[in-house]
């Protein structure tokens, strides 16, 4: 049996009727799963539904919660009515060349914008597409070249239109697609009680799906609803999310503040980056450990970067004295990318793999393009080439020849998104965040994006024991001012 602090204890005790919502805002490392599985575990005559994030999170949680709790995604939830239909259409993605052929388009930007509208409405809770969810950087980029704004509205319904049409064999159904058209359903979940986790990563659209299910109307009494989360770990607005956890209205809200995975010296850290930069009051605390805390091993740490571009600099570094491994697996740091924006860069297009990138006339082009989009990543990668040249293929070969499984190397790779969920005994953070110093004063946070502060919180609180950060991080510098400030007397 699970010891439960006072207040995991509090939550378990919370008897919810049909109808109400819970909100528990759960801190890093505060056991929020164990939290869940003992209030499924006290109530064995509810039928319980956990709605995960992800397919990984949904096997652990079906593994670990009682038999009374059903464990599923919402994707999951969809295909069984929705999806199945498009089974033989399904694309993990829309790809601008093939949307200007479908729609008779003849920029790639007005492609890549057609699909981040509709990306945008299908993430979303709204029942058809608005002008809201045209992409804010549209009117700067056609201001700047002095062109007309196409009515991205219209071209997004009607990529919409073709993504829905069985016989349509250009664009295909994406996975979003089929989990919009099951909201719109309206669908109705048998269950006593839904939990929803990582409710702060969690898009709209799905927050709809669970919360709908509250209401009355369905022909049945309401369920009640569970939502947990972070709201300092959203990190993934990109893809639709929008922080649901603080804009979800409930019945009550409780919170776990105590983090079982590190002690201390970590979680003041934290609170320093939280209380500074986004208002945090609450204060996370840590465990203290009975035994003597290991020291730094230089020989086997985790490497966070901000971006799959300084995973492959600080790779080529180490790969030359240690073993490598990089979590999640290396297909998911975009190697092949890589290579094909090299060979556009040296006009080797016929080596190139991927039609998104061979779709470009040239390097330039594509270069242009990323920055008038704010592709962060894709510059992350055209920085990369024009760092390393001719010498890329080679070093990507001998990076993909050594990598091992992240468990038998000694140093493991990793950036802030992907270590989400993850943690490691020693942990070193590279210097490509969102510098927190500038000319000696801290940054100010307004209008600068959460997630960066958010992604930072992440990376250090997957620490167990040791957190460092290389030479070129202004964290060091941050906390030092931080302190000094704290120690200032209030006027």
């Amino acid at each position: 049996m699970i010891h439960l602090t006072e207040e995991q204890q509090a939550v378990v005790a919370c008897d919810l009727t049909p109808g109400q919502s819970l909100k528990i805002m759960a801190f890093a490392g505060t056991g929020k799963t164990s939290t869940l599985i003992a209030y499924a575990q006290a109530r064995p005559h509810l039928r319980f539904l956990y709605v995960a994030f992800n397919k990984s999170v949904q096997l652990e949680a079906a593994e670990r919660f009682p038999a009374n709790v059903v464990a599923r995604t919402a994707h999951a939830l969809a295909f069984r009515t929705h999806g199945h239909a498009h089974k033989d259409r399904l694309v993990p993605s829309l790809r601008a060349n093939t949307v200007m052929q479908a729609l008779g388009l003849n920029h790639y930007e007005e492609a890549r914008f057609t699909i981040e509208t509709l990306h945008n409405y299908l993430v979303s809770a709204a029942p058809k597409v608005e002008a809201a969810h045209v992409p804010h950087q549209v009117q700067a980029f056609y201001q700047q070249r002095k062109g007309r704004i196409p009515d991205f509205v219209d071209l997004a319904n009607q990529l919409g239109r073709c993504m829905c049409d069985p016989t349509d064999t250009t664009v295909g159904m994406l996975h979003d697609g089929y989990l919009k058209l099951y909201q719109l359903s309206n669908p109705v979940l048998d269950y006593d009680c839904i939990l929803l986790d990582e409710a702060q990563d969690t898009n709209p659209v799905t927050g709809a799906i669970v919360l709908s299910q509250a209401q009355s109307g369905h022909g049945r009494q309401p369920a009640s609803v569970i939502i947990v989360g972070d709201s300092h770990q959203q990190i993934y607005s990109f893809r639709g999310a929008r922080d649901s956890l603080k804009k979800i209205k409930t019945s009550q809200t409780m919170y776990l503040t105590r983090s079982f995975r590190f002690d201390n010296n970590i979680a003041r850290v934290a609170n320093m980056v939280l209380a500074t930069f986004k208002g945090e009051k609450r204060r996370l605390s840590g465990t203290p450990r009975d035994d003597a805390k290991p020291k730094w091993d230089p020989d086997r740490y985790t490497v966070i970067a901000r971006t799959n571009a300084a995973v492959f600099d600080r790779a080529v570094q180490l790969s030359k004295t240690h073993t490598l491994g990089f979590a999640g697996g290396l297909q998911g740091y975009r190697l092949n990318s890589l290579k094909d924006v090299y060979y556009l860069y040296a006009g080797l297009s016929d080596g190139i793999s991927d039609a998104y990138i061979k779709g470009f006339y040239d390097y330039e082009h594509l270069r242009a393009y990323a920055e008038a989009v704010e592709e962060i990543e894709l510059l992350g990668i055209c920085k990369v080439v024009e760092t390393y040249g001719g010498r890329l293929p080679k070093l990507i070969d001998a990076i993909t020849e050594k990598a091992l499984d992240a468990a038998k190397a000694q140093i493991t790779l990793t950036t802030a998104h992907k270590s989400k969920g993850l943690q490691w005994p020693n942990v070193l953070m590279l210097g490509d965040f969102l510098e927190l110093v500038k000319d000696g004063q801290l940054i100010n946070p307004a209008g600068v994006d959460p997630d960066e502060f958010n992604l930072i919180y992440v990376a250090m609180t997957r620490a167990i024991y040791n957190l460092r950060f290389d030479k070129e991080s202004t964290l060091p510098d941050f906390i030092r001012i931080a302190q000094e400030q704290r120690k200032q007397p209030r006027g």
